[in-house]
């Protein structure tokens, strides 16, 4: 089993058992359950984001969830579970179960996908829930795109599920398209529902589609306030591919410090009754990016889900969207 450092991050104290994990297209007409987003996007003369002309993937506030190109609906707000244990993973889905997140990310590096599969049983035991409800999200590691199609059926057996909701490629990387064509396979093999990519960029998609049938359904990238995605999103749109964000509320660290205390944020979460991270959140979901927040803590992702009670206006997007600088906390 491959491993990482698993050091344990909270988002508030920055040390404590659970800790913060991981974790553009713009708003138009803005009602109260469904938002429409806008595939294309360019910048006016003052640095903000202005729509284009191709609509894509509406956000559906009412249902919490998006048409997938594939045909599938995935939630626009789950738990992600980069570096927790075994142990908190399962816990972590568990609870995230329980608030009513029905979007569950994992991957073969994080080496939880056993306590994810754990999470996911218990829940669906204690609460009712029908797998059918529930969006599993998993990846391939890079080391292993050669022999893709094994680690298809090894990532079905850890989670301990008969199909895979949406399975990405982690990263770029030798063998990738080898990898890629392995998962359409899968998906023609009833294993995998929504095939797609993470950490790739324009290029990178340029390079996949030449040699793939099935368009990713999801992109998976660092995208956030300070870094909106914007070519990148405008770039896939034709594809009807849908941005998810990891490291949503900015990462670990100095970004989650910077998001959560940029005076903008702060003051709309005074307005709203909110707080900065559910101001954070709202703007993702508002702005077209799936959210994966994730935490070790009951009430923390409680509190990520309670982002559904109250909207960002036109004017307020505005001046969040007017905060991207296309700076990233991360460097892959």
């Amino acid at each position: 089993m491959k491993k990482i450092n698993k050091k344990n991050i909270d988002r508030r104290g920055f040390l404590k058992a659970g800790g913060l994990l991981a974790g553009g297209v713009v708003l138009m007409a803005c009602g109260k359950n469904e938002i429409e987003t806008i595939g294309e996007i360019s910048d006016d003369e003052d640095g903000n984001a202005i729509p284009g002309e191709s609509k894509v993937n509406p956000f559906n506030f009412e249902t919490k969830t998006v048409l997938l190109n594939s045909g599938y609906q995935m939630p626009i707000i789950g738990i992600g579970t980069f570096m927790l244990s075994t142990a908190q993973a399962e816990n972590s889905v568990y609870n995230a179960l329980k608030t009513g997140m029905r979007l569950i990310d994992t991957a073969d590096i994080y080496g939880n996908e056993v306590g994810v599969g754990n999470g996911i049983r218990r829940a669906m035991q204690d609460f009712g829930i029908k797998r059918e409800e529930i969006f599993v999200t998993t990846k391939l590691w890079t080391s292993d795109f050669y022999r893709a199609d094994e680690e298809v059926d090894e990532r079905l057996q850890r989670l301990g599920l008969d199909y895979i909701d949406l399975l990405l490629l982690h990263h770029t990387a030798p063998n990738d398209i080898h990898a890629y064509q392995a998962m359409e396979r899968g998906v023609s093999a009833g294993k995998l529902r929504s095939i797609g990519v993470s950490n790739f960029y324009e290029k990178d998609i340029d390079r996949l589609m030449k040699s793939v049938t099935i368009k990713p359904a999801v992109l998976q990238n660092e995208t956030h306030l300070y870094n909106q995605s914007r070519s990148v999103k405008a770039h896939i749109a034709p594809l009807g591919t849908v941005m998810e964000s990891w490291f949503p509320l900015g990462g670990r660290g100095t970004g989650i410090s910077t998001l959560s205390r940029n005076e903008v944020v702060t003051s709309l979460a005074t307005t709203h009754g909110k707080t900065p991270y559910q101001v954070l959140l709202r703007w993702q979901l508002q702005a077209g990016n799936i959210a994966i927040p994730g935490s070790g803590n009951a009430s923390h992702i409680q509190e990520d889900f309670d982002v559904f009670d109250f909207e960002l206006s036109a004017a307020e997007m505005q001046r969040l969207n007017a905060l991207d600088r296309k700076q990233r906390f991360a460097s892959y």
